[in-house]
């Protein structure tokens, strides 16, 4: 027998003995004072050394708990103020709706004498903010080419694309392509007649150009559609003038005029056609 088996039996044996005295020391009760109190003084050391990675473990175990925990409670939190902030946004747009929707229906007396129709805006996009926007009426609920579109008090725009159930509005804000309207000018005791042919987007100003007269015009005469145009809907506001300028031949003026509307804000119109 070799070296290697003779300290592998000898080990055996020693382990043997060792579990045998440990279990006679533990379940019987067997007194062996120097084993009794070796072994009790190795199993409170392996206790010691075993307790505390255990109890280590076990609080990371609860912290773990606590943090997921959190987590979760952190993520419904959010998504319960997300969906709060978007009802909040939802009646906010709801009440200026509900508002200017009030203030068009309000606008009707006003234009008693002409074919009238209130709509809401279906679509209007960042890109075209100060271009176009859609409204709800189209060939079904009367509308045609001539009729004049009308929000927060003042004209706003022109028939561009009619349908059946919806209508492209052209505002008169777009700078690039102004669809030309007669205009009717207070200035003291007469009228003056003009042509709005642009928007200034540095004064956000439509500008009157084509004036019939060299009458003095005031800052602050106010600007109406004209009421000798045929089909075009007469006196509908436009707005007051700002500034009047010449040229250096004293030959041609134009007017700034500031919109009676504002174009930031539509949530509804008033399409107005002349007559019933």
């Amino acid at each position: 027998m070799n070296k290697v088996a003779k300290l592998i039996v000898v080990s055996s044996v020693l382990l043997v003995l060792s579990f045998s005295l440990l279990f006679l020391t533990v379940n019987k009760r067997l007194d062996i004072p120097y084993l009794s109190n070796g072994v009790h003084t190795s199993l409170s050391y392996v206790n010691r050394f075993l307790s505390k990675p255990i109890r280590f473990f076990s609080e990371q175990r609860d912290v773990m708990t606590e943090l997921i925990e959190t987590y979760d409670e952190n993520k419904e939190l959010k998504a319960s103020l997300a969906s709060l902030e978007g009802q909040i946004a939802e009646l906010d747009t709801i009440k200026k709706e509900n508002a200017s929707l009030r203030e068009t229906l309000g606008m009707t007396d006003r234009y008693a004498d002409k074919h009238v129709l209130v709509g809401l805006v279906s679509v209007r996009t960042p890109v075209s903010w100060n271009t176009q926007l859609t409204i709800d009426l189209g060939k079904k609920d009367g509308l045609t080419e001539e009729m004049l579109v009308v929000a927060n008090g003042g004209l706003v725009g022109t028939i561009e694309h009619l349908y059946d159930d919806v209508t492209d509005v052209k505002l008169l804000s777009n700078s690039d392509k102004v669809t030309k309207i007669p205009v009717k000018i207070a200035a003291g005791n007469t009228n003056i007649y003009g042509i709005l042919t642009g928007y200034d987007t540095d004064t956000n100003s439509f500008i009157i150009s084509q004036l019939n007269s060299a009458e003095d015009i005031a800052v602050g005469s106010n600007v109406v559609t004209s009421d000798l145009a045929g089909a075009t809907p007469s006196n509908i506001q436009v707005g007051k003038v700002r500034s009047v300028k010449t040229s250096s031949s004293d030959l041609i003026r134009e007017l700034y005029v500031e919109p009676t509307a504002n174009f930031s804000n539509i949530y509804s119109v008033l399409v107005v056609g002349d007559g019933k």
